[in-house]
């Protein structure tokens, strides 16, 4: 995949001649010129299916996304090895066998993801002509419950157990808070270290932000409005643009954060700097910017999880959904928490409007005289 890979990094002139230079030499083109792996390797075939298909030039992929990728794949593979079976042997009875084994082996949305990877393996094989028939019409993925619950089945044989909601009360969120600066071990930097986790958290809980929103922003991304009221600026999912109102506890918590680092508190929307870096081991903290990891930022949430004592399944996506959640519980307009959490569908939000209404059924009941 190198020979492929430095294609990303010349201009459009030399592209052209070192693409066509390399299809034509190892003979991926046919006599239309497309792009034909009905005579390839399996090594090729992969290789241009990742490069073409998943990690393509204008797309960055987040490390979850990544791993997601490496996690499916190795499935797929797994089955195949196991199955003395190569890419080429498949056919339909692979695809529906291989289909049958990961309905019957993952839960529902985990089984979903890895048959749409199958999916489009498939579908670049066939328009490849690797695969002479368009093989992935036989797959059939199982249904999944969209929004923020965890289903935890036993079983393929068994009914679902219980239902998990994947969100925090506002006590237990709060609570959960207060742990984030106290699990700093480190003298050095310690004052900045407990502020940038304190912030990390309070605005994991009061925007709704995705683990990779958070980790892009940059001291540039806030701006005051005419009225005067500090907002973030953000790019999410798709590389849609969004903005969200920053609340004033959080202001305070963002200003003492880049007090204890020395640094302005005037807003600069050219300051490209990330707001959370590394600080560990630095003598001089903000001499060298290392933006902040999302393995990094996982583990602050679940150090401090564990040291609450609470639910150890939580993550830094709890907090996003326990933010949505709350906003409609106070009666936001569901259009207004739609574009404020960069749902890409209103029907995505108005899953957790229904949980919502399906908590507060109580209060209906408690108003119907069934007694006389």
């Amino acid at each position: 995949m190198n020979d492929l890979t430095i294609l990303n990094h010349m201009t459009s002139e030399q592209y052209l001649m070192q693409l066509q230079k390399q299809l034509e030499h190892r003979h991926l083109l046919d006599e239309n010129r497309n792009l034909s792996l009905s005579d390839s390797s399996e090594q090729e075939f992969l290789e241009l299916f990742f490069f073409e298909k998943i990690f393509t030039q204008d797309k960055q992929l987040s490390p979850h996304t990544i791993k997601a990728y490496r996690s499916d794949a190795k499935t797929l593979l797994i089955y195949l090895m196991d199955h003395s079976l190569s890419f080429r042997d498949i056919g339909f009875p692979e695809v529906k066998a291989y289909n049958k084994y990961i309905k019957e082996k993952y839960a529902a949305k985990s089984a979903i993801r890895k048959l749409e990877f199958f999916r489009r393996l498939l579908d670049f094989g066939y328009e490849t002509q690797f695969y002479k028939a368009h093989l992935s019409t036989w797959i059939s993925k199982p249904t999944s419950k969209k929004g923020h619950h965890i289903i935890e089945e036993t079983s393929s044989e068994d009914a679902q157990t219980r239902v998990q909601v994947r969100e925090l009360n506002q006590k237990d969120a709060e609570y959960l808070i207060s742990f984030f600066p106290k699990i700093v071990k480190a003298n050095r930097n310690r004052e900045q270290l407990e502020k940038r986790n304190l912030l990390i958290a309070y605005l994991l809980y009061t925007t709704g932000l995705r683990a990779s929103e958070l980790l892009s922003l940059n001291w540039g991304s806030f701006r005051y409005n005419r009225q005067g009221h500090l907002y973030a600026d953000v790019i999410g999912k798709g590389k849609k643009p969004r903005t969200i109102p920053i609340k004033d506890e959080t202001t305070e918590v963002l200003f003492n954060y880049r007090r204890s680092l020395g640094e302005s508190i005037d807003i600069d929307p050219e300051d490209i700097s990330p707001l959370f870096f590394a600080l560990y081991n630095k003598k001089e903290p903000c001499e060298h910017k290392k933006r902040l990891t999302y393995p990094a930022l996982y583990k602050i949430v679940k150090e401090a999880v564990h040291l609450a004592g609470k639910n150890s399944n939580v993550s830094p996506h709890w907090f996003r959904h326990t933010f949505v959640t709350m906003l409609l519980e106070n009666d936001v307009p569901l259009a207004v928490v739609k574009d404020w959490a960069g749902h890409s569908d209103i029907s995505t939000t108005n899953i957790y409007l229904e949980r919502v209404n399906q908590d507060n059924t109580h209060v209906h009941l408690h108003n119907v005289n069934m007694f006389r």
